[in-house]
């Protein structure tokens, strides 16, 4: 494999390895029919039709046809268990079918199919019509459901199945010419990784859904598996890819959110689409069919095309607030009511990473129009402590807060420590001068003031102490708030925010892995005293991670974003979320407003 995408692990963060692209023009996908199906799939018929089939009711084949994707016949029948199944009701127990799909392959029509007791089948067009009638050729399998047929450039056929089973068929396709074999795939070999292992040692492209597709020498296997991205129980499609039908195969890579099973074909003025039912409370079609365009963005690497909107609710569909770059965005209000930014800046070398030591603040007076006020603070030119532990420090995760008159921003390093500077004039434009070093370990530091006025340091994932009224330090040992049932709320970007009466503490995670695949996203806790008993941990923000939640002038609550994982609808620039929050049985419930 000669793709970067492919052999090595890109950070999340970076546009050209992500999942989905934003788009200002961006449009959502729609349902094609009115009909819950699972395991949908649509065929390119010599006629240049669309042939669309899927699971049902598992008492037969059902197709749906179009001339444009857009606009579909009513279901016809083309195949029924009752009237035309023999050894397909063999067995104990319920039997049905499901996963059908069709194919056209050596000048004819074909179905496979799964049966809900096990084991995979194929049917033949007699009439070189879709509409058949169909010829048994029998049972392909006994193990495995999800059953695709794929047509190499050297006309040999393929049955593909479950969990990227493959074999090749006899010439006549009554049958299996080998035993199955399962694509392997390269697994992750990342040092330190701190989620579920079975990611990094898991050697299959997914849990089932096979389906085979080639494109300029790459065979690309496909896979649906249920990932947690978002805390979400939806099953998203994964691929992995090689030069050749056996392998080896790359590590796979997610392709499709919310996709599930899929099946790739040819649509209008030659554009390649997926076929899919909406899988997850997060998807804009759930349960339904739809189609995404993909694109195959280098060799080997393919992802819906820019513009196409995936993901219901306010998230899936946000806007950046303002085009600069940033991470960590964290908004304040000052005392005339003005909104202050300020976040992460990649100045001055326009790098997150290295060398980036300069805090940059930006204002609003509608959270809506932003404007640059300052470079506030340059560890180059006012640093002190900071220079004497790392050679070339890189500035964190500012936060701001206005109180005693003044404006107090706290910063992180890169390596661990947090750090305090206080504005010596009484404006957000300074000059600030340096109060120290409040932790030696750990980043991501944030002010909390309590409605009695006292002020508290909130750090890490979920650490916290009550300051000095002159703010020079703590006055108490740190402690960590964890939820009821024992979790950290997040691993990083920890903060504490009063709605409603109550604490609702903030912090990043990871859910479905670790700067791969997964999403990064802004949990919250909610509890009666600041330091708890908390609530268990929710998803407020998905793809929010390191967020933080304010409340603006008319007393909404808010969050603000800025993207970290590739199915993020941007990436790294600044975002704000307006949340609803309303009790539920578990507490306080916060989610995103489509106001």
């Amino acid at each position: 494999m000669q793709n970067d995408f492919i052999v090595q692990r890109p950070h999340p963060e970076t546009e050209w390895a992500a999942c989905t692209s934003y788009s200002e023009n961006a449009v959502s996908i729609e349902r094609l029919i009115d009909v819950p199906l699972k395991d949908a799939s649509i065929c390119t018929g010599p006629d240049h039709l669309y042939y669309l089939t899927g699971t049902v009711d598992g008492t037969n084949v059902q197709v749906w046809i179009s001339t444009d994707l857009k606009t579909w016949t009513d279901p016809i029948s083309v195949w029924s268990l009752e009237l035309e199944g023999t050894w397909q009701k063999e067995g104990t127990g319920t039997t049905g079918i499901c996963a059908p799909e069709i194919r056209f392959v050596k000048g004819t029509f074909w179905v496979t199919y799964g049966l809900s007791q096990g084991g995979t089948g194929l049917l033949k067009s007699t009439s070189n019509s879709v509409l058949g009638p169909y010829e048994d050729m029998g049972k392909m399998t006994t193990d495995g459901q999800d059953a695709s047929l794929f047509e190499d450039e050297d006309g040999a056929v393929y049955w593909v199945y479950s969990n990227g089973q493959i074999a090749r068929m006899k010439e006549d396709m009554t049958g299996l010419a080998e035993i199955p074999r399962m694509i392997e795939v390269q697994p992750w070999k990342v040092a330190g990784r701190e989620d579920d292992p079975s990611y990094t040692g898991n050697v299959q492209v997914g849990a089932y859904g096979a389906f085979l597709y080639k494109q300029d020498g790459y065979y690309a296997m496909f896979c649906a598996d249920r990932f947690a991205r978002m805390g979400s129980e939806a099953a998203d499609t994964f691929v992995a890819v090689s030069q050749s039908i056996y392998g080896p195969y790359s590590r796979r890579y997610l392709a499709l959110p919310h996709g599930g099973q899929i099946s790739l074909f040819d649509g209008p003025e030659h554009q390649l689409y997926a076929s899919f039912t909406g899988s997850g409370q997060y998807s804009l079609v759930e349960h339904y069919p739809a189609v995404v365009p993909m694109t195959f963005a280098s060799p080997g690497f393919i992802r819906p095309t820019d513009g196409v909107v995936l993901e219901k609710g306010a998230v899936g569909s946000l806007k950046p607030a303002a085009d600069f770059p940033i991470r960590d965005p964290h908004i304040s209000t000052g005392p005339d009511g003005t909104y202050y930014l300020t976040g992460t800046s990649d100045k001055p070398h326009r790098n997150f990473w290295y060398r980036n030591d300069q805090l940059h603040v930006w204002r609003s007076s509608d959270l809506q129009e932003w404007h640059h006020v300052a470079k506030v603070w340059d560890l180059s030119e006012n640093g002190t402590w900071e220079n004497h532990i790392y050679e070339n420090p890189c500035l964190w995760a500012p936060e701001m807060i206005y109180l005693y008159e003044t404006f107090w921003i706290t910063y992180s390093l890169q390596g661990g420590s947090t750090g305090l500077i206080k504005s010596v004039s009484g404006h957000v434009e300074g000059p600030y001068i340096d109060m120290g070093r409040m932790t030696n370990t750990d980043i991501d530091s944030s002010f909390f003031q309590d409605s009695d006025g006292e002020v508290y340091f909130v750090w890490q994932d979920g650490k916290i102490a009550r300051m000095k009224k002159n703010m020079t330090g703590f006055v108490e040992d740190p402690r960590k708030l964890l939820s009821s049932d024992g979790q950290r709320v997040g691993y990083e970007g920890a903060f504490i925010v009063k709605y409603k009466g109550k604490y609702i503490l903030g912090a990043a995670e990871w859910n479905g892995d670790k700067r791969v695949d997964g999403t990064y996203d802004l949990m919250y806790a909610v509890a009666d005293h600041i330091y708890g008993p908390y609530t268990p941990r929710r998803v407020g923000v998905p793809h929010g991670g390191h967020g933080t939640m304010f409340i603006d002038g008319d007393g909404r609550l808010w969050s603000t974003f800025f993207g970290n994982d590739r199915t993020a609808p941007f990436r790294t620039r600044p975002g704000i979320v307006l949340l609803q929050a309303e009790e539920d049985g578990q507490g306080l419930c916060i989610t995103p407003s489509c106001e």
